[in-house]
Formats: C-alpha cells, sequence, structure tokens
C-alpha cells in the first residue's frame, strides 16, 4: 500500500510540476501579447491620425478642383468677352 501511495505521490507531483511549467508558459505569453496589443493600438492610434490627415488633404484637394474648376469656367467667359470685344473693336475699324 505504501508503494501505491509513493506511486501516486510521484504522479501528483509531476502533474503540479506540469502544471507550474504550463503557468510559467502562459504568463510569459501573457506579457508578450500585452506588449503587443499595446504596440498595435499605437499603431493603429497613429494609423488614425493618418486617415484623418489624408481625409482632411482629400477634402482640400476636392475643394482646389471646384476652385480650379471655377477659375476655368470664369477664364471660358473673359476669354468670351474679350473675344466679343476684340470683334467689336474689328467691326468699328473697318467702318
Amino acid at each position: 500500500m505504501t508503494g501505491e501511495v509513493g506511486a501516486r505521490l510521484t504522479v501528483l507531483e509531476a502533474e503540479v510540476q506540469r502544471a507550474a511549467e504550463l503557468l510559467g508558459a502562459l504568463r510569459e505569453a501573457t506579457t508578450r501579447l500585452t506588449q503587443e496589443k499595446a504596440a498595435l493600438e499605437a499603431r493603429l492610434a497613429s494609423l488614425g491620425g493618418e486617415v484623418a490627415r489624408l481625409r482632411e488633404r482629400d477634402v482640400g484637394r476636392a475643394r482646389l478642383e471646384g476652385e480650379h474648376r471655377r477659375l476655368l469656367d470664369e477664364r471660358r467667359q473673359l476669354l468670351g468677352q474679350v473675344e466679343g470685344i476684340l470683334k467689336d473693336l474689328a467691326r468699328i475699324d473697318g467702318l
């Protein structure tokens, strides 16, 4: 009977040792994952800021494109007016 208790105690000690090793490995993995999470959160915040800057830039670009179109239209109108004036001057000179 003593031999059986000794064998069971040996098995139990081995299981406790294995559980302790697993706990250590889990602590290491938890620490590593916590660090990776913090790094990923920082990267995500950085990317969020970059996205905001890009959106702002895109809004600015869209505004500039609208301004460019408006200026092109204004230029066409002015060219039309200049052509009209030149035609009137040519007609006056022809009189």
